[in-house]
């Protein structure tokens, strides 16, 4: 099997990883949570991944929800200035999944190359099932990266293949697979390392649970001489909503347990976490390493992150994040700070802005440096209030969201109405007809421009109903039609 080296290239694009807020879940693989370039080793050389995790259903579509969605993303670093270097693309199917992602790059005012793509597949339920990745090289996509997800009919994630592409055939990467009890509750967790077209068996976790269905433990055994050996062991207590209060590991040493780390959490009564201590076990006992600390707004909104460093038998402080938001819950800045010289002093701070549904219009990166500079580094992008998980720009000083279309959840019937919009392009009337009106039924339209802003509203009672457009300015926008059956929304071009 040939070594996969990764350009350096291909790591300055895609995804954003979900992380949990609980540091146990930090370092693990929730079922399908990883999209395009994230090439993070679950087992990489020095590293036990946490075992008690336990791969979360897949419930994505919401039928009942409207979104806006961005469908491209101009990037820009220092060398660019104030022209994009890098464009990415997304398309959708019609509830609101990807579908496609395409990174396209240049030099300068140069035209646009493709640079890498993604593929994403739905099954009939709306559980992702597959993903194809692919850079450009030599003026033809080449295959680099795939990833196949199966499902048992609960909608649980049973098993997660990644393979890479080398040269001529794929080569098996990492699977990992799940079975669960008669009670939904994750029984066995298995992954398996490859080796060309060859899954090799690495380590079996049995989890067990309390009461509640809680995890509370989870025995790890490794495939050594063709037979399972246990090596070591998770447990945990928790509260009463589940979340960690403890976390121990220990390795299976000459027949006995031997400590290996404690994690202790703290949380408020809303769920918020409070704090976090790590430990290590050296010389017959506990030694602390690091510490966190965290306050929240009234919102329960986190504010603020200390992280605390043990050192000559004192906790010291090393680091901070401090985060500012609007009165929508949108994070405007996130601020890095370290402790130097018993003073807080500026790192690093992230600035977005949004457009009414909370999806990123602009965020940019710097650091200090006798004042804020530009700083080519990772920065997410949100959607819906949150961090939007299919992409997470790196190597970028700042990027705009162009929202070019609207994606629309809606309930699916054969009694829906039909909504059409004419003429289109128009200039200063345009019709719009409901197919379905009546006098038991009203529609309300809403228009809105790119950046999301109401600038029309209109209550519709007969079928046909025109709309006086002359005092729009030229450009692109989008007519939502809602009734108690079907929400429409259609793009409308003023000329």
């Amino acid at each position: 099997m040939k070594t996969q080296i990764l350009p350096y290239i291909f790591l300055c694009i895609f995804t954003y990883s979900l992380q949990a807020q609980d540091h146990q879940y930090k370092a693990n693989l929730p079922f399908g949570s990883e999209r395009v370039g994230n090439y993070f080793n679950p087992t990489p050389s020095g590293f036990k991944p946490d075992h008690m995790v336990v791969p979360a259903k897949r419930n994505m579509f919401n039928p009942s929800n409207s979104i806006w969605k961005w469908d491209t993303i101009m990037c820009y670093n220092i060398a660019s200035g104030d022209n994009p270097f890098q464009r990415v693309s997304r398309t959708y199917n019609s509830f609101g999944e990807q579908l496609t992602l395409l990174f396209e790059r240049r030099q300068g005012s140069l035209a646009w190359e493709n640079y890498a793509r993604e593929a994403d597949t739905y099954d009939s339920a709306g559980n992702w099932v597959g993903q194809l990745q692919e850079i450009w090289q030599n003026n033809a996509w080449v295959n680099f990266q795939k990833q196949e997800f199966v499902y048992n009919t609960n909608g649980d994630g049973v098993d997660w293949k990644r393979m890479m592409w080398d040269s001529t055939a794929w080569d098996n990467g990492w699977h990992y697979s799940w079975h669960f009890d008669a009670n939904g509750l994750n029984d066995t967790a298995m992954y398996q390392a490859g080796q060309d077209s060859l899954w090799l068996n690495n380590w079996l976790a049995i989890p067990a649970y309390d009461g509640n269905g809680y995890l509370t433990s989870a025995l790890i055994y490794t495939w050594l001489n063709n037979h399972w050996e246990v090596s070591s062991r998770d447990t945990s207590t928790n509260n009463s909503n589940g979340k960690p209060l403890t976390y121990l590991t220990q390795n299976w040493v000459n027949s006995s347990w031997v400590n290996t780390s404690f994690n202790t959490y703290s949380w408020d009564t809303a769920g918020n976490q409070l704090s976090y201590l790590y430990q290590l076990w050296q010389n017959n006992a506990w030694e602390n390493m690091f510490s966190n600390y965290y306050t929240y707004d009234a919102g329960g909104n986190m504010v603020m992150e200390i992280d605390q460093c043990w050192m000559s038998g004192a906790w010291v402080n090393c680091h901070r994040v401090l985060y500012n938001y609007d009165t929508s819950i949108n994070l405007l800045s996130e601020t890095s700070q370290d402790w130097v010289n018993a003073a807080w002093r500026h790192a690093y701070t992230q600035q977005y802005t949004y457009d009414s549904w909370g999806n990123s219009l602009t965020g940019k990166i710097m650091n200090w440096f006798n004042g804020w500079q530009p700083y080519d580094g990772g920065l997410p992008v949100f959607a819906n209030h949150q961090i939007d998980g299919s992409v997470d720009l790196t190597e970028v000083y700042r990027y705009t969201a162009v929202i070019d279309s609207i994606m629309v959840f809606t309930e699916p019937g054969p009694s829906q109405g039909q909504i059409s919009l004419y003429p289109n392009p128009a200039h200063s009337v345009v019709y719009v007809s409901w197919r379905g009106a009546s006098t038991e039924q009203n529609g309300s339209l809403i228009m809105y421009d790119l950046r999301g802003q109401i600038v029309l509203t209109k209550q519709m009672v007969n079928e046909t109903t025109g709309i006086d457009v002359s005092g729009l300015n030229p450009g692109v926008y989008f007519v939502r039609f809602s009734d108690n059956r079907m929400t429409r929304v259609l793009k409308f071009v003023k000329n």
